[in-house]
């Protein structure tokens, strides 16, 4: 988050360059960060007349030059926007007399125009175009947010709604929506709406709100199925269906659950620590924590049964001898009567 809020704090000296690009998979932000350039540059109604968005697949460069090089009408300044650019890739014959044009125009830029490239893509560091807009002006990469960057970036939203967020709540949140700060952004605003001002989101409201990836509703059911809770281990599944999740996938990630939980078991009693066993397993440390919990419910003996059953009925589904759903309720049934 440090290159993000480093931007701002330009912006609020004064300090804006007059071309950048910001490049990288966090869009929220790259949006974020033009919409936080419009607010700047542009006066009240301006938009109309002084901001501008092209096609860098389809537009030229002689095209964006040219719109970069118009003065800005009334007052303020131009803003020029580019999107999804070619012209940061790695190296391509068919670009080089465009890429000349783009760097003739940055020996001596518009001084009444801020330029701005934008792209999910990586770009490749080593070309003189890029190397010229770091230059004159700034180049951004805009990472993924950590999942601590992402919690502080949920309370604040929260604050913001004057409702508090616990900790719990976050990692709920993030555990169910991922990473993407548009889909977390939408469900923050859903949660506080429903809190109201002065109230804590707690676990139990995102839990009630927000749906849950495949991910967490497949720890849901072996939660369920460890808690010999057939009810809700069938109607988790059930869910799953109604999301349109293949049948090949739910046995697929069921099973996964199962194997995790057994490594992790075997390694504990080998006295690995947890961050050696996140690292062999490539784990998240939410999901670490899931399965911890989740361990002590099944014997060694059971988890291994669990992972041949679940292989059978994926067998006898894939080859038409029995249909998924009777044959997952009979076997959580089976699971669940089990002393």
């Amino acid at each position: 988050m440090k290159y993000f809020i480093d931007f701002l704090t330009d912006l609020k000296k004064g300090n804006v360059f007059p071309v950048y690009l910001f490049y990288g998979p966090e869009t929220y932000l790259r949006e974020q960060a033009i919409l936080r350039l419009r607010e700047t540059l542009l006066p009240p109604g301006g938009d109309e007349f002084n901001y501008e968005v092209l096609d860098g697949e389809t537009v030229p460069v002689r095209e964006i030059v040219t719109a970069a090089g118009h003065t800005p009408f009334i007052s303020g300044r131009r803003l020029v926007v580019v999107r999804n650019p070619g012209l940061f890739q790695p190296a391509q014959g068919k670009n080089e007399g465009e890429e000349k044009q783009l760097l003739e125009y940055l020996a001596g830029p518009h001084a009444g125009t801020c330029l701005v490239f934008d792209t999910a893509q990586g770009v490749d560091r080593r070309k003189k175009v890029y190397k010229e807009v770091a230059r004159v002006g700034r180049a951004i990469e805009f990472t993924r947010l950590r999942p601590a960057e992402l919690a502080k970036w949920l309370a604040k939203l929260a604050r913001e709604e004057e409702c508090a967020l616990s900790r719990e709540a976050a990692e709920e949140l993030l555990a169910r929506c991922g990473q993407d700060m548009y889909t977390l952004y939408h469900e923050m605003r859903k949660l506080t709406c429903h809190a109201g001002r002065g109230k804590e989101i707690s676990p139990a409201m995102v839990r009630e709100l927000v749906a849950g990836r495949v991910e967490e509703n497949i720890f849901e059911v072996v939660d369920a199925i460890g808690s010999k809770d057939c009810v809700r281990a069938l109607s988790g599944v059930r869910n799953l269906l109604l999301q349109k999740h293949q049948p090949q996938q739910i046995t697929g990630m069921v099973a996964r659950q199962f194997r995790l939980i057994l490594q992790v078991r075997g390694l504990l009693e080998s006295g690995r620590t947890r961050d050696e066993i996140i690292a062999l397993l490539k784990l998240h440390p939410y999901v670490y924590k899931k399965i911890y919990q989740q361990r002590n419910n099944f014997s060694t003996g059971r988890l291994v049964r669990c992972i041949n059953e679940l292989a059978e009925l994926d067998y006898r589904v894939k080859t038409g001898r029995t249909a998924f759903y009777p044959a997952m309720e009979t076997l959580i049934l089976k699971i669940c009567a089990e002393k």
